[in-house]
């Protein structure tokens, strides 16, 4: 593995991104790994929009099919936080209460973005 990106993992909050979880979920593959990164934000915005209009149509099973992607893809990172607000959101579509996702979506959209955030920071400086 790449020094820097070892160091890195060891400041890393894991409940926010576990960088060692991430690669062991790709057998240490880094460029793999970066891939999947970069993927991943790429296409979260897209899952966040499809909560928001489940939201606003009122329609249970994109709320609840959207936030298990996100977990989904969360969980490969090993990123904790962003799983759990994923799984309230997730469960709140699946059990109809709409009124409590909107809390629920922002709590998510806040630890999406700060996933986002300690990703680039891991992956800092590390482009070729």
């Amino acid at each position: 593995m790449d020094d820097s990106i070892s160091e890195r993992s060891e400041h890393s909050n894991k409940a926010v991104f576990d960088l060692s979880k991430a690669l062991e979920v790709v057998d240490g593959d880094v460029e793999l790994l970066k891939e999947l990164v970069t993927l991943f934000l790429k296409n979260f915005p897209d899952n966040l929009a499809q909560i928001r209009d489940g939201l606003a149509r009122s329609d249970t099973n994109v709320v609840e099919r959207a936030a298990h992607s996100l977990k989904g893809s969360v969980s490969n990172f090993g990123a904790m936080r962003a799983f759990e607000a994923a799984y309230r959101l997730e469960v709140l579509g699946r059990e109809g209460r709409l009124g409590e996702a909107e809390s629920a979506l922002s709590k998510l959209d806040e630890e999406l973005n700060i996933l986002k955030s300690a990703m680039n920071w891991a992956f800092a400086g590390d482009e070729e």
